[in-house]
């Protein structure tokens, strides 16, 4: 009889498999510039992928070159239901959209919401230490990824023009943020690098957060630290831009539904990305 695999020789062989994933990825990572400020690359998400598509989408963006702003549905025409992320594309004619954080099921944001210097939402989580903020109101770097814990902001007067609030992935420390738990979906990231250019990160499969927050910190993308926006049916990105195109909608909810219904979802809340 074959004796069975005992899990010191298992885990050795997981750390191998990991190893050479990230070998690859190195030699593989290829950046396309698809507009002025931002460029676009796929990387591989095994081992860490539980369902679907191990493809991951990743957006580096130049906030010198670029506007980040965060659209709310209060800005848009009246509707019965927020836009999906493909109408807010065609509405916005930018040519980057991604889903911003969390919402209740009336669509209000779940924590302080700035949009084009109008506060939406003064609520400030007391869970979500991370802010995606731009437009500085003093100057300085015009978009950021905020630690809460190191950096808070005053809702009343947050000194950013935009900002939507979330949690942290990992912080400048190396250390994770987020529990480890069994729940499986589509993610969205935004991250900073060593340069200061954001990323915004997208999955096409299911991840669970502490195992994306792993990849991130082992992939060859030289990040210092990331916040988690939406994830589930809601972790959409479109790029549209000339001679380039590519969209991911979210396919694996928390439940393990595997199927996508397309660019189908409301989305309250959407971060865009603009040519300056």
């Amino acid at each position: 009889m074959s004796r069975p695999w005992h899990a010191r020789w298992i885990l050795p062989i997981v750390a191998v498999v990991a190893g050479f994933a990230i070998w690859h990825q190195v030699r593989a990572l290829d950046f396309r510039a698809v507009a002025p400020g931002m460029e676009f690359a796929v990387i591989r998400g095994e081992p860490w992928c539980r369902r679907g598509s191990a493809a991951i989408a990743v957006l580096r963006v130049d906030p010198g070159e670029t506007r980040l702003r965060v659209r709310h549905q209060s800005n848009t025409a009246a509707r019965r239901q927020p836009p999906t992320v493909v109408e807010w594309q065609r509405e916005t004619g930018a040519p980057v959209v991604f889903n911003a954080g969390q919402y209740y099921p009336d669509h209000r944001y779940m924590g302080l919401l700035v949009s084009d210097g109008e506060v939406v939402s003064d609520r400030l989580h007391p869970e979500f230490k991370a802010a995606l903020v731009a437009a500085p109101k003093a100057g300085g770097r015009e978009a950021r990824v905020l630690d809460l814990e190191r950096e808070p902001l005053d809702p009343q007067s947050p000194g950013w023009g935009e900002v939507a609030q979330s949690f942290m992935l990992f912080d400048s420390s190396g250390t994770q943020r987020v529990r480890r738990s069994d729940r499986v979906a589509n993610r969205t990231a935004v991250a900073e690098d060593r340069e200061g250019r954001l990323l915004v990160i997208v999955t096409e499969g299911g991840y669970t957060l502490a195992d994306l927050a792993t990849l991130l910190q082992r992939a060859p993308l030289h990040l210092t630290h990331a916040m988690s926006m939406d994830g589930g049916l809601e972790a959409e990105l479109v790029v549209a831009t000339r001679g380039f195109r590519y969209a991911s909608f979210g396919a694996w909810a928390e439940n393990g539904d595997a199927s996508s219904p397309g660019a189908t979802t409301p989305l309250p809340t959407v971060i865009t990305v603009e040519p300056r």
